[in-house]
């Protein structure tokens, strides 16, 4: 305000528009007015400063305060200062070391952290590694399967017998008379339960020495077997016992079929059962079925045959439904039997008919642990019982690698184990000709060198 006094007196802020008319309007010929404008340029941002005072700037300083408030319960935060040269460098190097100390500490314990977790690693992998072989795949899919015996071999040449072969046990044995009266769920569940996974044919006489598979794709078969035996495969087990009960001895292309299960066969009862001798070694399963048909319901007919050229071993096993049964097959002992596939002019051979009876050597305790394995005695009970189903069901090849150690590929073998499959080599005989040959050479080598 000491300027503005200078100039034109003692003036009140309010009233500075009102002073400075009254400024201009006097007449005085002493004041320039180029002057007083270039006073007032330089006079008016500070009037208008403090109008801001007066009226805005009060409001701000509220807000400014009403902040403040606000923020008295945190902690003002100190700001950083910057280091001068040289202040706060004395022990650099000491904490350099430390660092590097810690930082080596870190490492170590990250090392022997990883070395534990490979040595579990590896213990859980010799674990995985080394398995116990008990075909449990193998024995959920023989809960699926049913086998088909005394199948037509037409089945494998002809498309339209495979498709009414794959109807029949694709179809629900028991259907009701009432369909119309079932919900659409109740049928749908039903096709679904007797959905069929696979076919496959087993027990087929080729005519050439080829490879099997060959020999099936062009479907060169002998003509003396007329039947095979199948395996059908279902996407449920629940669909398997059901089959057995109707689909048992049914006649299908005028044979008559054995369906049986593969994971519980039909028990050999030996008193409802007969052994038939001196069969022809071509002789067919047909035949049985029909020269003992009159005797009672027949269960199934088994002939004995070579598991590599399929050819008949002479008898057969024909078990019956009935104990009365077995006495009237008794009485055909003796008597010739018209062969299915016999001429004219051939006569029919004499059978011998009598009771089944127990054959088989009974062995010890040892002998049977042999045959079970090494394993056998490290096993629990749950995995003796699965060893035991899979030795009584699955064939020749998965008997020969039951309860045997397996080694998962892609799996190393540790540091110290025994890896049985792999031949050592003989070690030299010290006494031998190249050991002394090999001997007497250092020597030579040795003398030539020391000269």
């Amino acid at each position: 305000m000491s300027s503005i006094d200078n100039l034109f007196g003692n003036v009140d802020s309010k009233n500075v528009e009102s002073n400075v008319n009254d400024i201009f309007n006097q007449k005085s010929n002493a004041v320039d007015t180029v002057s007083i404008k270039t006073k007032l340029r330089t006079i008016l941002p500070s009037i208008k400063k403090k109008r801001k005072n007066t009226g805005e700037e009060k409001e701000k300083d509220q807000k400014k305060e009403d902040d403040k408030e606000d923020s008295r319960g945190e902690e003002p935060v100190p700001k950083k200062q910057k280091k001068k040269d040289g202040e706060g460098d004395d022990d650099l190097e000491g904490k350099y070391f430390a660092k590097i100390m810690d930082d080596d500490k870190k490492d170590k314990d990250n090392e022997n952290a990883s070395d534990s977790d490979e040595k579990a690693t590896k213990t859980k992998h010799a674990e995985k590694a080394k398995k116990v072989d008990l075909k449990e795949d193998e024995l959920e899919k023989a809960e699926r399967t049913v086998f088909v015996g005394n199948v037509t071999n037409e089945v494998i040449t002809s498309k339209d017998k495979f498709k009414s072969f794959k109807k029949l046990f694709s179809t629900d044995p028991n259907p009701k008379e009432d369909e119309e009266d079932q919900d659409e769920e109740e049928i749908k569940n039903k096709k679904k339960l007797y959905v069929i996974e696979s076919v496959r044919f087993r027990s087929i006489s080729f005519k050439e020495a080829l490879p099997r598979k060959v020999a099936f794709a062009q479907q060169k078969l002998h003509d003396s077997r007329e039947a095979v035996n199948a395996y059908i495969v279902y996407k449920e087990k629940d669909s398997v016992r059901p089959l057995l009960k109707k689909l048992n001895a049914t006649v299908f292309e005028n044979r008559h079929l054995r369906v049986d299960s593969v994971i519980h066969p039909a028990p050999h009862d030996k008193q409802r059962s007969i052994f038939v001798g001196n069969l022809d070694f071509e002789e067919d399963e047909e035949s049985l079925w029909k020269h003992f048909g009159n005797c009672g319901e027949i269960e199934y007919v088994r002939i004995i045959r070579d598991s590599i050229t399929n050819m008949g071993k002479g008898f057969a096993y024909v078990q019956f439904y009935e104990l009365q049964s077995v006495n009237k097959a008794l009485l055909l002992n003796g008597k010739p039997m018209i062969s299915v596939n016999a001429t004219k002019n051939k006569k029919g051979r004499k059978l011998r008919v009598t009771r089944c009876k127990n054959m088989r050597k009974e062995k010890n305790a040892s002998d049977a642990r042999h045959s079970k394995g090494k394993n056998f005695d490290k096993l629990n009970e749950s995995q003796r019982t699965k060893m035991g189903r899979a030795g009584r069901v699955l064939g020749k090849a998965d008997k020969a690698t039951l309860g045997k150690q397996l080694t998962i590929e892609g799996l190393r073998a540790t540091k110290g184990e025994k890896v049985s499959h792999l031949k050592r080599k003989k070690q030299r005989s010290k006494s031998g000709r190249v050991t002394k040959r090999s001997i007497a050479y250092k020597k030579a080598q040795n003398e030539t060198s020391e000269k």
